[in-house]
């Protein structure tokens, strides 16, 4: 990657599926399927981090609350997060080839510029207590640790929430 070749994108679905899938886990190619009539109907974007080309990462922000978005059970924080001034960065991922090299940060960057122009005040997300090198970034980049939680759809996994004002 030469940082001259990267550029930050909103998502097209057609031609960044391949790419993407190559490196998101079972569960998030499924959010991918999902994605497409919330991101049709204005309901939440992705950007996609494109290197010559190639999908290698992404980012993907909710900015109202969907049912068919699969928030299976829906918490208070889901549904707050997704509503008025506020949007849920829902997913933000690299491939393993080319982390700590200032794509998150960028996918950070341009996510929250669309946010602002949404007219979002707040970003918020969701991150596990023990994934120490997404914590070091968020908190890098301004970032807010609100609290520690246990949701209740991810039975038994302690979970940080940040906040990030715009």
């Amino acid at each position: 990657m030469t940082a001259t070749a990267l550029t930050i994108r909103p998502i097209d679905f057609k031609r960044d599926a391949r790419d993407l899938r190559a490196f998101l886990s079972e569960r998030d190619r499924t959010r991918l399927e999902h994605l497409k009539a919330a991101v049709s109907d204005g309901d939440c974007f992705a950007f996609v981090a494109d290197d010559g080309g190639r999908a290698v990462g992404w980012a993907v922000v909710h900015v109202s609350f969907r049912e068919d978005q699969d928030w299976s059970p829906p918490d208070d924080d889901t549904v707050a997060f997704q509503s008025g001034e506020n949007a849920y960065l829902e997913h933000i991922e690299v491939t393993p080839r080319l982390r700590g090299t200032g794509i998150g940060s960028r996918l950070l960057e341009a996510v929250q510029d669309e946010a602002r122009r949404l007219g979002k005040r707040v970003l918020w997300l969701h991150t596990s207590e023990n994934n120490t090198k997404a914590h070091a970034l968020f908190d890098r980049l301004g970032w807010t640790h609100e609290r520690s939680v246990n949701p209740p759809w991810k039975p038994g996994a302690r979970t940080r929430i940040y906040k990030k004002t715009l």
